[in-house]
């Protein structure tokens, strides 16, 4: 499961929410997915380790989507 959040964390996830659609949000969701020894599916590049899942991208998008769902305060 997912690490304890952070500042950092909820600030850009506000930034995200924003910018961008849930549908977008979901799909980094999807991507950035467990693999079958626990990495990111979506972080992988040939130069480097993928890493341990949940990713930080991952983090970002699940606080954003939380997010997302908070009512309004108007």
């Amino acid at each position: 499961m997912a690490r304890e959040t952070t500042d950092q964390i909820h600030s850009i996830a506000a930034e995200l929410a924003i910018l961008s659609s849930r549908t977008a949000v979901g799909q980094i969701l999807q991507d950035h997915s467990a693999d079958s020894t626990g990495h990111c599916r979506g972080c992988r590049y040939p130069t480097t380790a993928a890493p341990v899942w949940p990713c930080r991208l991952w983090e970002i998008a699940d606080q954003t989507l939380r997010n997302l769902q908070l009512p309004s305060s108007a």
